[in-house]
Order: structure tokens, then sequence, then C-alpha cells
């Protein structure tokens, strides 16, 4: 009698054959024929196709550019600065206006400057050189003192929208207001830090901080110093305090407490002791800048997905809307190396390179360069706009401050490496 055949021992047999050959062409394939695959660059957007903001909502940090981006066909190992690599021929290959390549930068005013802002006539700054305040045109071309008299060793400014008003702080506490349309300068209490002026420039929010926690206060008052009026105890908190004068006049100051280890909640203080809605924020360290209109505030917070570097975000900030569209930006960089284009559109200075926790210590940045960013804010995609360069010798620039004309043409920035005036075109 022949045996009975044993199928499924039989199927078991040529399973474990196929098994045996697919796992030996695995090895063959991982050792002989993978090819690296490319990666890609540090400055592509993370946010999707169609619109989609990147890693939206409120509850997650959600996902970050890397800082800056590489150079146009570079493997993103190139430094950017023209005596580490560039050649003439790409400088000479540069873009007259910005369109996401190397781009050229046009000197305003290559005099060391020690604070600038942007007037209705042009630029109003702090001269390096003498200490006095000058105006200059927006060409670059005419120079007007605005005072007469010299101001050194002055350690903070913070001017009004107009530039015609200055509040100076300096080293032993002192502060001034000077009004340079009137050539009048009024002294503020010693003890008063972190100002701000209301749109109109007639009145200013300060912390008063005395030598007792039950002296410290949020203090109104005008410009001339005249009626102050203590409106919200600050006690041992006054370091969670941003003054930060809303446009249209009802907000003075941004109070942030954290509620775990990677959030806070932002309170709207107002100025008549209005109880606005708060907001909470997927992150630490928070600082804001409000839109031109008042009703957004664009605003960086730190945590351990972005290894505690700034990321930038937007939210609604008046009335009954304040927290609403809460949405991550996706882009690494300070709010205050951002200026608004209207109240839609925003661009940033964005630095190549940062080290692992810039976020709580600013001076890791260090002499890392910045490149350009515009940023949609109806959409929330973002576009690397312009590697800023003007020279061999002068390749590499770090934003201090970012001011846009009124037609929107053209990109004005402060410079920390060299303290001078610069500007790129946009159009």
């Amino acid at each position: 009698m022949l045996p009975t055949l044993d199928y499924k021992r039989i199927l078991l047999a040529i399973l474990l054959v196929i098994i045996s050959i697919g796992l030996l062409f695995g090895i063959i394939w991982l050792i002989f024929l993978r090819q690296p695959v490319e990666q890609p660059s540090q400055n592509e957007p993370t946010a999707g196709s169609g619109g989609n903001l990147p890693d939206i909502g409120t509850g997650e940090p959600g996902g970050v550019i890397s800082p800056g981006g590489t150079l146009p066909g570079s493997t993103g190992n190139e430094p950017i600065g023209g005596t580490n690599g560039q050649t003439g021929q790409e400088l000479a290959q540069m873009s007259e206006v910005a369109r996401g390549s190397l781009t050229k930068v046009y000197n305003l005013a290559e005099v060391p400057i020690d604070e600038v802002t942007l007037a209705s006539s042009g630029f109003n700054y702090l001269s390096g050189e003498d200490s006095k305040f000058y105006r200059l045109s927006f060409d670059g071309n005419n120079r007007l003192p605005l005072a007469t008299e010299a101001f050194p060793y002055v350690d903070r400014i913070t001017w009004s929208a107009d530039g015609a008003k200055a509040i100076l702080e300096y080293p032993d506490g002192a502060n001034i207001v000077y009004d340079f349309t009137k050539n009048r300068k009024v002294t503020l209490p010693t003890g008063a830090e972190g100002f701000s002026f209301d749109a109109s420039g007639d009145n200013i929010a300060y912390k008063f901080i005395g030598s007792r926690e039950e002296d410290n206060w949020l203090v109104v008052s005008d410009s001339q110093n005249i009626g102050a009026e203590a409106i919200e105890p600050l006690g041992d908190q006054g370091d969670k305090v941003e003054v930060a004068w809303s446009p249209a006049g009802q907000v003075v100051a941004l109070y942030h407490d954290s509620i775990g280890l990677n959030r806070e909640e932002v309170f709207f203080v107002g100025h008549k002791g209005e109880n606005f809605k708060s907001m909470v924020v997927e992150g630490s360290n928070f600082f804001g800048k409000w839109s031109p209109d008042g009703k957004k505030i664009l605003y960086h917070v730190i945590n351990s997905v972005s290894d505690y570097n700034p990321v930038l975000w937007i939210a609604d900030a008046a009335g009954e809307n304040i927290g609403n569209n809460n949405f991550n930006l996706g882009i690494i960089t300070w709010v205050d190396k951002c200026v608004f284009s209207g109240n839609n559109k925003v661009y940033c200075a964005v630095p190549i390179e940062l080290k692992e926790g810039a976020g709580l210590y600013p001076e890791l940045l260090a002499d890392s360069a910045d490149v350009f960013y515009e940023i949609n804010l109806d959409t929330g995609l973002s576009k690397l706009i312009a590697f800023p360069v003007m020279s061999e010798e002068l390749s590499e620039f770090q934003v201090k401050k970012l001011f846009i004309s009124d037609d929107g043409s053209k990109l004005y920035f402060w410079d920390a490496f060299t303290q001078g005036l610069y500007y790129l075109r946009l159009k």
C-alpha cells in the first residue's frame, strides 16, 4: 500500500524555502544595491498641499521648519559667507528682487546705529558715533539732527509709533521721555521699566518695581508723567508681564503663567479693568506682537519639540475671539525679528543655524546669519524669499529689527554684525 502524502508538511516546506530566498535577496540588497535616499532641503516648508497649515491645532506643539535654509543648489553644508565659498559668478547672478535665491542688499546707512525706528518721513536713529539722534531719509541721501544735545550711555530705547517720542533708559535706573517735536524731556520714576506707548504716543504704560513686592505695580500715565495711575499689582510676577499696548488701546499688558510642563496661559490685562478671555499656548517664554489692527497676535514660545528654540504662532486676540485660530506657523525665530505687512502677511528674518536652547539663552545665536521668509497668515504657508548678499566682503547679516515700506516694495533691516541699516527689494 502506497504511503499517504502529508500535504501540510509539503506546503510548510515550500513556504520555508520562499522565506529563505526572500531573506537572502534582502541581505544582498542592503549590502550591494541600496542607494542613498535624497533628503529634502532644510528650507522646504512643512506645510502640506492645498493650503493646509503645518500640524495645526491648539493642544499640539506641531512641527517646525529647521532654522534658515541652504544655498540654492547646495548640499546644506556650505557656508553662505562670500569669503567662505561664494564665487564672483554666483554674486553676479544675484537677483535684484527677492525671489527665493541670492538677493542683492542695498546700503542705506553703514554708520554704527545704536537704535532705530521707522518714522513718517524716514528713519529716526541714535548714532553710535556721537550719541546724537538723527533722521535719515528713505533714500539714505539726507540726514538731519533731531536734537542738538548728545545722549551717551543710553541702555535701552522705546519709540512711539510715529517716532516723535522716545523713552531713554540708563544703566543707573534713570528714565526720561524725550519729545523730538518740542525738544523737551520729562523725567520718569527710577524703578520704571518695560515701557510701551499707546498708538497716539500721548500715553505710556510701564512696570514699576520698588524695594518691596507690595510696591510693584503696572502703571499707566500720560507721556508727561502727569496723573500716573497704578492699575494692577505685580507682586513677584513682574517677569511674567509683557507691557504691550494694543492698537485699540484696550489692552496694556500680557501676563503669562505656567499651567504645566509645556503650556502657559496668557491673560490680556485691560486698561480699565476689562475682564478679557485668556489664551492657552503650547510652550513657555511667551512673547507677542500685535497685528496693525489689533485683531491678531503673532507670538513665539519654546518647548521640547523645538529643542527649546522659539517657534512662531498666530492667534486671534480681540474680544470674544481671543485664543481662536491658534496656529503653529512652523518657523523657528523670535517674534521681534518679524514685521507685519498689512494684517495678513508677515516677513521674518530666520537664523540659518541655531544651537539647542537658544530660546532660553539668546546669546547662543552668536554669529548665525539670517535668511528671509514670507508668511501668509490666511493660509499659514511660508516661503523662503531671500538669501541676502551685498558683496564678497559683506554677505552675511543678522537682523535686529525689520521694517516694511508703506507700499510694500522694500524690506529694511538693522544689522547686528555691522550696526548698519540696509534694505532689499520685494518688488
